[in-house]
């Protein structure tokens, strides 16, 4: 079918019938208007005929189609000996010269006009392909054309330079094994490549991939390649430009692991800050009480008991303080450990650590996604944590609710309380509760009033959150 609609006719040959059916039915016409006699109607034919030949054969000569010489020829014959015959005259081939070398002059003056333009289009396109080329090869990117087997057919200066080819090195050699690293699975991808770049040419615009040099040594380069495409929209050739990216690459790389190693330090000081604002100071505590206790017992008995629950208290409360920052070390914890047990470890580490107590409820046990319970887990240790350094609250309450149809967490204390409206969430590390809570879908109300205390309290409407006995 598509050869079909390859074959178009030719244009001399659409003038020419056209042409002829003008004539054939201009003479029907004037024949029944009496226009013409019966005598002379075959010399006008022939008059006509031999115009339709010799305009045919010019045009169709001098447009580069096909060259009709015996078309002008039995035109020009035809066209006299009608003429002749109309007129009465004998000898009419002296006229048939005539007009056949009439119409070979202008067809050469008219070929001579078409040769001179088309030298100049010709000398045009020449000069636009020097220059294109010429660019092409001193431009300062790497730039060469591949075809659809994976060879390279073209390489420029830059690129050869680049690669520490030489101009004959490279033309005709497959990308893999030349400036791509000759691996195990390098051709499968190469073939990937050409077939995918067809179907899905955006995605090669900008791709950055590991190159290897003649000297064997890695580099980075980010090409933009685009697939040309042929007259029955096959490929025909890719063509590439690449930007070294090697030096901006160790310079990310750098960047990322200083980057890691700062967040690292960061981390390594905020935990032995920790250490030092909690466990450091509990266990000095509990020291000092200690060694006190041996004399405050041999005095007072009843003493010596508070002293001891005091000890008591601090010691777990240091503990619980240690197994939180061991959390922080090795988050994979907070996976494992139940949410109801991970709560109870915040509230011994504040009783611990700011002499607070907190008491937590739990009912039922919560079977939530690892990401909710950890979301709730650290709303739960900002609150507590500004409990403890900001709302001078006496005692605290951390209820947690495992309902079929979700959990609902609330954390209060019976402190000063503060005003929401100038708060506006940026301070004391409301804004982290609220980003937690919008993160996992739960709604966050934050309920305070100034010297009634503070209640925080997360709704989860999860599905998965459901009572157990």
């Amino acid at each position: 079918m598509e050869e079909r609609f390859k074959r178009r006719p030719h244009p001399g040959m659409l003038l020419f019938f056209g042409m002829l059916l003008i004539l054939v039915s201009g003479l029907f016409l004037a024949y029944e208007l009496h226009w013409i006699s019966s005598g002379n109607w075959l010399a006008i034919g022939l008059i006509g005929l031999g115009v339709i030949l010799l305009v045919t054969g010019i045009i169709s000569s001098s447009s580069g189609h096909v060259y009709m010489p015996m078309g002008i020829i039995a035109g020009a014959a035809l066209l006299c000996y009608g003429v002749a015959s109309l007129l009465g005259i004998s000898n009419w081939w002296p006229l048939a010269l005539l007009v056949v070398g009439l119409a070979l002059l202008f067809m050469y003056f008219f070929l001579q006009k078409e040769a001179k333009k088309h030298r100049r289009v010709e000398e045009t396109l020449h000069a636009s392909e020097v220059k294109y080329g010429y660019i092409i090869d001193n431009a300062n990117s790497i730039i060469m054309e591949v075809d659809p087997t994976g060879k390279i057919t073209f390489m420029n200066r830059y690129a050869r330079g680049f690669f520490g080819f030489g101009a004959d090195e490279i033309p005709g050699k497959s990308m893999v094994g030349t400036i791509v690293p000759d691996t195990e699975d390098a051709v499968q991808k190469q073939e990937d490549m050409l077939k995918d770049i067809t179907e899905r040419p955006e995605s090669y615009l900008n791709k950055e991939t590991e190159n290897t040099l003649y000297d064997g040594r890695q580099v980075w380069i980010a090409w933009s390649c685009r697939p040309v495409m042929g007259e029955e929209n096959n490929l025909k050739q890719i063509m590439c430009i690449g930007i070294d990216r090697t030096e901006q690459k160790k310079a990310d790389d750098i960047a990322a692991l200083q980057m890691s190693e700062r967040t690292a330090a960061e981390e390594r000081n905020r935990l032995a800050r920790d250490l030092h604002d909690a466990v450091s100071q509990t266990l000095f505590s509990a020291s000092l009480i200690a060694d006190v206790l041996p004399r405050i017992w041999g005095r007072d008995q009843n003493e010596g008991l508070k002293r001891l629950e005091e000890m008591r208290q601090l010691t777990r409360g240091s503990l619980a303080e240690m197994r939180t920052l061991l959390f922080e070390l090795k988050p994979t914890a907070l996976v494992d450990a139940e949410l109801g047990d991970l709560l109870r470890q915040l509230a011994e580490a504040i009783k611990g650590r700011a002499r607070l107590p907190v008491t937590v409820d739990i009912q039922g046990k919560c079977e939530i996604p690892v990401e909710v319970k950890v979301a709730l887990y650290r709303i739960a240790q900002e609150a507590l944590n500004n409990m403890a350094k900001h709302s001078g609250a006496s005692c605290g309450q951390v209820a947690l609710q495992c309902l079929p149809q979700g959990i609902v967490l609330s954390i209060s204390d019976n402190g000063q309380g503060f005003d929401k409206s100038l708060s506006a969430f940026n301070g004391f590390g409301l804004g982290n509760m609220k980003e937690r809570a919008e993160k996992i879908g739960a709604s966050l109300l934050i309920d305070s009033r100034i010297d009634n205390g503070t209640s925080i309290t997360v709704t989860w409407p999860g599905n998965s959150g459901e009572m157990k006995q």
